[in-house]
């Protein structure tokens, strides 16, 4: 099909505009890409950082010189594991039973739900919930206290009143319980509202700090956006190197500085999870929008 003079000139502004947009995206990472392997007089230029004329890579050996960001790590990835799972799970649970129409006081459990997404306890009555369940330093803080959210229970539950009941009836008329219905046909059914919840459950707990800090009082457990805090508001080499767990730093002769190891771990922070969107984004317009319109 022929398209018309204005067309095109539409057409050629909307992909100009897309550009712009993505390299308004890209260009912050590539920024802290050059600078983290930038040595130090480049480094600690100010301006744009597109290229570097003496690539070096030691602010990561500098990073992983000792354990605490590899143990970081490991208790990101539990929390955004065991967050995300049980987020899912839970919520799908209970969104399911809030689909069906012959729910006894369905409209009054939805509106409970619902009225926590306008009010909530408040960060000291939650504090001291945690603390009065014994929670406080372990990883069921970080897991439990955001296990369900009001917005992904409604999301889920509108998505499952746009499953054809002709398929649970069938199933009901075969012997199968609910259980059996609710994982075995409507969870695959469900495939792109689930792998909607579960990227936003990611990202969620991958990027969350600020509870960490409140229930994380004895140190042991760290997880990296702590670290990542700790680091961008420690700007001297010394007390860098503190955060970092590194004894008898000497700054002098090395080919890293302050910037170039901050930029570094924003980097090694950060793609991990951008690695996990490639995965889900096909299913991920499809879950909003099919669990937003239905009501």
């Amino acid at each position: 099909m022929k398209l018309s003079v204005s067309e095109r000139i539409f057409n050629g502004f909307n992909i100009g505009f897309m550009l712009f947009i993505c390299l308004t995206i890209v260009f912050p990472f590539v920024q802290q890409a050059v600078i983290s392997i930038s040595p130090p007089d480049e480094a600690s230029t100010i301006g744009l950082h597109l290229f570097t004329n003496n690539p070096t890579i030691d602010a990561y050996k500098q990073l992983f010189a000792t354990g605490a960001l590899l143990e970081s790590y490991y208790w990101t990835i539990l929390r955004t594991v065991l967050g995300t799972f049980l987020t899912v799970v839970v919520s799908a649970m209970l969104a399911y039973p809030l689909s069906k129409r012959y729910l006894l006081g369905r409209k009054w459990w939805m509106g409970l739900i619902i009225f926590t997404m306008f009010f909530g306890g408040g960060l000291i009555p939650t504090y001291l919930l945690v603390k009065e369940l014994h929670m406080l330093n372990t990883i069921w803080s970080l897991v439990i206290p955001g296990l369900c959210s009001a917005y992904t229970i409604v999301i889920i539950r509108n998505f499952f009143t746009s499953l054809p009941v002709e398929v649970e009836e069938s199933a009901y008329i075969d012997g199968a319980n609910d259980f059996s219905i609710f994982f075995t046909i409507v969870l695959p059914l469900s495939t792109p509202i689930i792998a909607t919840v579960t990227l936003w459950s990611l990202v969620g707990q991958w990027n969350s700090w600020f509870d960490a800090m409140i229930y994380i009082s004895n140190g042991e457990i760290k997880v990296l956006q702590i670290i990542l805090r700790d680091v961008l508001n420690n700007a001297q080499d010394a007390a860098l190197a503190n955060v970092m767990g590194i004894e008898n730093v000497d700054m002098s002769g090395q080919r890293y500085t302050a910037e170039s190891v901050k930029a570094a771990i924003l980097l090694v922070t950060t793609i991990p999870i951008m690695m996990v969107y490639p995965f889900l984004q096909k299913y991920f317009v499809k879950g909003i929008m099919i669990g937003a319109v239905k009501g």
